[in-house]
């Protein structure tokens, strides 16, 4: 997964409806690893200019986060990256190969919000927390018309909320 950010945003994207998995979630661009790639850098610069059909010099490999483990159990490895040129530019640029409908930046400052995330407890291969967000309307930034709010759950928040706590170095929360 391309976890893609600037200093004021991170990307998202809405997944198609068509999609046989996952579909209608809150996302990042990724897939699965080809057989001859071997650097996590190299699976997600893929899969970003399949899914925004842009190069991959619009985007700077940071390093990765930790690894997060979905619902069905497939590891993921959270490369993270930065976008290069401004967002205005990437929103209106970027096209869908129809994996996703809907692309938006959302702000920093609202998914640093602690009071703004719940978490509720999943049983089962093991008890583990599973995060939420709300991704309001009014604070998103797309080229779409009717934006709607958006929940935030799963990998996708997993592994956000760990970017956090290792950015502030401590843990965001007295459940972890």
């Amino acid at each position: 997964m391309l976890f893609l950010c600037n200093e004021d945003y991170v990307f998202f994207i809405k997944r198609s409806q068509s999609m046989p998995t996952h579909s209608g979630q809150i996302a990042f661009f990724g897939g699965h690893k080809q057989k001859d790639e071997v650097h996590p850098f190299d699976v997600a610069s893929r899969e970003y200019q399949e899914e925004t059909q842009l190069s991959k010099d619009t985007i700077e490999c940071l390093g990765f986060l930790p690894g997060v483990m979905t619902a069905r159990m497939q590891p993921i490895i959270p490369v993270l990256a930065k976008l290069q040129i401004p967002t205005d530019e990437f929103l209106g640029q970027i096209k869908s190969n129809g994996e996703w409908d809907l692309s938006f930046a959302y702000p920093w400052k609202e998914l640093m919000t602690e009071e703004a995330w719940q978490f509720a407890w999943r049983h089962g291969y093991s008890k583990s927390a599973v995060m939420f967000h709300t991704l309001k309307s009014s604070h998103s930034v797309s080229l779409e018309q009717n934006v709607k709010d958006h929940l935030l759950w799963g990998a996708t928040a997993q592994m956000i909320w760990n970017f956090l706590k290792l950015y502030f170095n401590k843990s965001v929360s007295p459940y972890f």
